[in-house]
């Protein structure tokens, strides 16, 4: 059973991630600004924009399509050297805080630097035509030197065929020195602890991909520096806002966390859960979606990704016998909310046949 505080805590999570009240277009760039870095949806089509389903109540695909296309918004290799996408503003802090430093360039690496320097931007196939290399020696390479912030890979559109650009050529207002990884995880830590109201340093761990030692550094700071509370609630350590701990001290219960909804997995709040949900949902099948139950994780869809209907093997629920004969409906009408009932039917929950 959930207590009073956490119950209002997940609402304000809720709200504030905008899953019980989706943003329009104003509150979405705030939004956008931070979750950053947003990478696209798990499954999609290469070279698809940034989306963040159930959070907007707008077509945030066209939307951000058309941010790309003009660099409102800019693709790069972040925490882990994933892929994501973060506001032209932000980019100079994420940087900092991702930038992977190369102490000795390679010879390939050299090469690649000064053909852009002197022939200016170009795709991969012109690359292999001007070095001789073949394009698997070549995209390693470039993917190396992104996540340096040396050179930037220009994603307008969906087409594959895109061209690479020396970094400081296109953004030589964006100094990559300005902040050090411990100054810019501080900036950027207060817009996490907002989202998530009340967290720990797994949290922070899973969704940076930064070390521990690192993240405990900053968040002892931000303690010190009176933006961030140490609590403990219901025996469950953590941090908050300091403004957010006076404001639960108040805040009543509106109960409109919604009931239940899927999320993608690359979603700002499964990411910052990822290890813990690897941890409690396991199956021979690929996780699919994650269920929220009221506010809280309780369950997932395994089953196999493809390019046309998802299959659909199994529903695992965390629910008591009680529980699941009370809420299985829901979950059923949630599962088909997104996945089409005749195409990608369930085949069994908790593994019982349907």
């Amino acid at each position: 059973m959930f207590t009073m505080k956490q119950k209002i805590i997940t609402e304000l999570r809720m709200k504030r991630q905008c899953l019980s009240e989706p943003a329009d277009e104003k509150t979405y760039d705030r939004l956008f600004h931070y979750m950053s870095p947003v990478p696209t949806v798990y499954w999609c089509e290469p070279g698809s924009p940034p989306t963040l389903p159930l959070h907007a109540d707008f077509d945030d695909y066209a939307y951000n399509s058309k941010r790309r296309s003009c660099r409102e918004i800019l693709k790069g290799r972040f925490g882990g050297g994933s892929i994501a996408y973060v506001m032209k503003e932000d980019l100079e802090v994420y940087a900092c805080l991702y930038k992977k430093e190369i102490d000795r360039y390679s010879g390939t690496q050299t090469e690649l630097m000064e053909l852009l320097w002197h022939e200016g931007p170009m795709n991969i196939g012109l690359m292999k035509e001007f070095t001789g290399l073949r394009v698997k020696d070549i995209t390693p390479v470039l993917h190396r030197l992104q996540q340096a912030f040396i050179v930037y890979e220009d994603q307008v559109d969906n087409e594959g065929d895109r061209s690479w650009y020396l970094f400081e050529s296109e953004f030589p207002e964006i100094n990559l020195s300005k902040y050090t990884r411990t100054e810019a995880l501080r900036v950027l830590l207060p817009g996490f602890a907002y989202l998530c109201v009340f967290f720990g340093e797994e949290m922070v761990k899973s969704y940076y991909k930064l070390p521990v030692k690192l993240i405990k550094e900053v968040l002892q700071e931000l303690v010190n520096n009176k933006v961030l509370k140490a609590v403990t609630l219901d025996e469950v350590r953590g941090y908050m806002l300091n403004e957010d701990y006076d404001l639960l001290q108040e805040m009543p219960l509106d109960n409109r966390i919604p009931s239940v909804i899927l999320l993608q997995r690359n979603d700002f709040l499964v990411r910052a859960c990822a290890e813990e949900l690897k941890a409690r949902f396991t199956s021979e099948w690929d996780t699919l979606y994650y269920i929220v139950i009221d506010g809280k994780f309780y369950g997932a869809v395994m089953g196999r990704f493809k390019f046309g209907p998802h299959v659909i093997e199994d529903i695992v629920l965390d629910l008591t016998k009680e529980e699941l004969k009370t809420r299985k409906k829901e979950v059923i009408k949630a599962v088909y909310q997104i996945f089409d009932p005749e195409s990608s039917p369930i085949k069994r929950i908790n593994g019982i046949p349907v």
